[in-house]
């Protein structure tokens, strides 16, 4: 596929709370790359494709000479066309950061075959310390979010997102960062990402000067903005041994146990 936005675009994911933002401020600061406040719609069009494959499909084909591959490709175009506007402002290549992206890393890959596809992982626990200090609503009904009261619910959303993005573990454009790491060396962790990416020294020296160029008004939807537009620091690690009660590690561990051991963290 020819892309509007040149080179494959990039996607990046993780679970609420895992440190996207943080990552979209530096390599946005690289300049080779450019990666704006997250869209929020592609993993809506990426549901969208799903649910016409699935049901759909059939009537496309018999009726409109439409199989599956066309209807993808078509998914694509549309993406990179909402994406190639940023692209002609800066000319470099563009990322798009949005948490749930994760959620539908499987779908991005059979739309987008060559598109890197980068997750963020942190510690399920600080995940859902960081949650429930949240004050999110839903739109829909103007309640509180279910995962900034519920350390379950947080746990939940924190599994799926980590399962989704590992299903890719083996494909070679899957590049899983670390929290942890990015804030305890971050020139190792995002050189390796560079390295992953064909980006150079003088890309990667800028990038980690994140906060020179980070514009914490952009982002009306990045919560952790304001943060992130200060120095990279390691004191949100382990946040959840002093955030979070007896009662709500158990509900944690009950749900995220088993993934929370595979990742090495417990």
């Amino acid at each position: 596929m020819h892309y509007a936005v040149g080179k494959s675009p990039i996607f990046i994911g993780g679970a609420p709370r895992s440190g996207t933002t943080l990552l979209r401020a530096i390599v946005n600061a690289s300049r080779n790359i450019v990666c704006g406040p997250e869209m929020r719609v592609i993993p809506a069009l990426c549901h969208l494709n799903q649910q016409i494959e699935d049901g759909h499909l059939d009537v496309l084909e018999a009726n409109y000479g439409l199989d599956a591959q066309a209807l993808h490709d078509r998914f694509a175009r549309t993406i990179d066309r909402l994406l190639t506007p940023l692209h002609h402002k800066t000319g470099a290549r563009v990322a798009e950061k949005t948490p749930a992206n994760i959620l539908h890393f499987p779908r991005l890959r059979r739309l987008f075959p060559d598109s890197p596809l980068i997750a963020v992982v942190r510690d399920g626990r600080d995940v859902v310390a960081s949650l429930l200090s949240m004050d999110w609503t839903d739109a829909r009904t103007g309640q509180p979010m279910a995962i900034t009261r519920d350390a379950t619910a947080a746990a939940r959303l924190w599994v799926q997102s980590v399962e989704a993005g590992r299903k890719l573990a083996d494909d070679p454009g899957f590049i899983e960062l670390r929290y942890e790491r990015l804030a305890s060396d971050p020139q190792a962790e995002i050189g390796h990402l560079f390295d992953r990416l064909g980006e150079d020294e003088a890309a990667l020296a800028r990038a980690l000067d994140h906060v020179r160029h980070f514009d914490r008004a952009a982002g009306q939807a990045e919560s952790s903005a304001e943060r992130v537009s200060q120095p990279i620091d390691k004191t949100a690690i382990g946040r959840w041994q002093r955030d979070l009660t007896p009662g709500q590690i158990r509900q944690v561990e009950h749900e995220a146990g088993p993934v929370l051991e595979a990742l090495g963290y417990v």
